[in-house]
């Protein structure tokens, strides 16, 4: 018997935990979301534990998945066995800094839209410290990129697109719009020393032109833009997500109802050796659930 224990034959347990999730779920697609990774890596897994056990875990039916008599038995043990486990990790008290996440987003994201609803985020997991960066950590949990499209590797899913509008002080309000853009400056942001294409897309879609001739003015961060068109310095193009509170607050208004979405907006990353830590899973459903509300 002791020999025996010390040469388990376990099937994977990543495959074992997939397994419970599906179960639950009956659908890799619903298993695939609550565990942060893409269907086929579900699929991958599951094929390969039967293969491992030589048994048929599940019945694949049009509306969905069955599990057979080999998986109904199977089931209560892998979801004791993790039970147990669980029970066993928060036994620990660690004090090497692992129940701190680390996050890395965008400035404008930091500032604008994450750091508003911190608050919120310390009363879901008043557990878990937050170190928020805006450059690069090879550490870090999980990122909050400024994209057009997914990552290849490990976890990668948009939260939301740009919402392009274009604002500026209240006493700009009651102006006629082809008046706005004939006399006021355009308030540009710069990334990589090039002025961001909002301006070109919004006039398009305006069906309006701009004298090229006209001087705007540039700035290096999006915040700098907000706070110059909450002074009337100028005609800004913002992203509705990144301006709620001078909004709400009547700092800025809606000049137009044109509105420009996208191409880019803001996707969350977590890299393959963060997907099954429990904090980057509960961050991430917590920032699912906000992303979702601010729509």
């Amino acid at each position: 018997m002791f020999w025996s224990r010390l040469m388990r034959r376990l099937p994977s347990l990543t495959a074992l935990r997939f397994f419970e999730e599906t179960a639950r779920q009956l659908s890799f697609g619903k298993a695939a979301k609550a565990l942060f990774v893409t269907q086929g890596a579900v699929s991958r897994q599951i094929k390969s534990l039967e293969q491992s056990l030589g048994v048929t875990l599940f019945e694949r039916h049009s509306h969905g998945l069955v599990l057979t008599d080999n998986g109904r038995a199977l089931l209560p043990w892998v979801t004791d066995a993790f039970d147990r486990l669980e029970d066993g990790v928060t036994t620990l008290d660690p004090d090497d800094g692992s129940a701190c996440l680390r996050l890395v987003a965008p400035p404008a994201f930091a500032t604008h839209w994450l750091s508003p609803r911190l608050g919120a985020l310390a009363a879901q997991m008043p557990q878990v410290d937050v170190s928020l960066l805006t450059a690069a950590d090879e550490r870090c949990d999980c990122e909050i990129r400024f994209g057009t499209g997914a990552e290849a590797s490990g976890h990668s899913e948009l939260l939301f697109v740009e919402r392009h509008i274009l604002m500026g002080p209240p006493w700009l309000a009651a102006a006629e719009l082809d008046d706005l853009l004939d006399e006021q400056p355009l308030l540009h942001v710069l990334e990589g020393g090039q002025r961001l294409g909002m301006w070109t897309d919004w006039l398009a879609k305006a069906e309006r032109e701009v004298d090229r001739r006209r001087k705007g003015i540039e700035f290096s961060s999006l915040t700098q833009v907000i706070r110059a068109a909450r002074k009337g310095v100028g005609l800004a193009l913002i992203d509705a997500h990144m301006a709620v509170e001078e909004l709400a607050e009547g700092d800025l208004v809606p000049l137009s109802d044109i509105e420009v979405n996208g191409p880019y907006g803001y996707w969350l990353d977590i890299p393959q050796r963060s997907m099954a830590v429990g904090r980057v899973q509960a961050f991430a459903q917590w920032l699912q659930e906000e992303s979702s509300r601010a729509q």
